[in-house]
């Protein structure tokens, strides 16, 4: 049995329970076009985890505003939660626990994670180890009725951050497609002992391929998902 459907992006795109999802974007504006994910959590009482740059959280506030709820409350019972990153991956790694772990004393229904990619710069975070922290967040997913939905620019991505950013997530979506089972998937357990070029080479073979064309290379991804889509549970 599939994991049960967890909720709909956009009304149309399914997300099951335990998704880690990364999505790729164009524009800064998109940046909060997840701003629903997390008001229909909090309207169901779900933990909700925002981590960015703190340039974005005024306007992520904003966005939820207007869309009739008052951040306030949810800010004050931490429900939800702003966070911009810290420079170290083990104080990352015990903050992130300690999230899933106050959700479950608080019986939170479930736990919903939204990221923007770039923070770890203007918070020193050392990029060569953030793919490691997100390979590892899968881990955390698996645990606790949640959904991962970590966010990349892509006008501001190096493509080899971009194949990381690939590697590490289960799924993907790009351009309104998501990717179910990205076939570049890499596991935790055997990402991480892998060298830099080792994590990349399959990716590497695609991007020459398409003659090291970033857009190409996205086609190519979001055309899997057209012809792959996989099985979603009914709502």
């Amino acid at each position: 049995m599939p994991p049960p459907l967890f909720t709909q992006l956009d009304g149309r795109i399914p997300i099951q329970a335990h998704d880690h999802v990364a999505v790729l974007y164009r524009e800064r504006s998109a940046a909060f076009a997840m701003a629903p994910f997390l008001s229909e959590g909090l309207e169901r009482g779900d933990f909700c985890h925002y981590l960015a740059p703190s340039s974005f959280h005024a306007e992520m506030l904003e966005k939820l505003r207007g869309l009739n709820v008052d951040p306030d409350p949810y800010l004050r019972s931490q429900m939800l939660r702003l966070r911009k990153g810290l420079d170290d991956i083990g104080a990352l790694r015990e903050e992130t626990r300690q999230t899933f772990e106050e959700a479950e004393h608080a019986h939170a229904p479930a736990v919903r994670w939204l990221e923007e990619g770039s923070w770890p710069d203007p918070a020193g975070f050392p990029m060569a180890r953030f793919f490691e922290f997100h390979a590892i967040l899968n881990y955390q997913v698996k645990h606790y009725p949640s959904v991962a939905l970590c966010q990349y620019p892509l006008d501001r991505l190096d493509p080899h951050h971009l194949f990381s950013a690939i590697a590490t997530h289960r799924h993907l979506l790009i351009d309104g497609t998501l990717i179910r089972d990205n076939p570049f998937y890499i596991p935790a357990e055997k990402f991480i002992p892998l060298s830099p070029q080792e994590r990349e080479s399959d990716l590497m073979r695609v991007f020459r391929d398409v003659g090291f064309d970033v857009e190409k290379l996205l086609e190519a991804l979001a055309g899997y998902g057209r012809l792959h889509p996989g099985v979603h549970p009914e709502p």
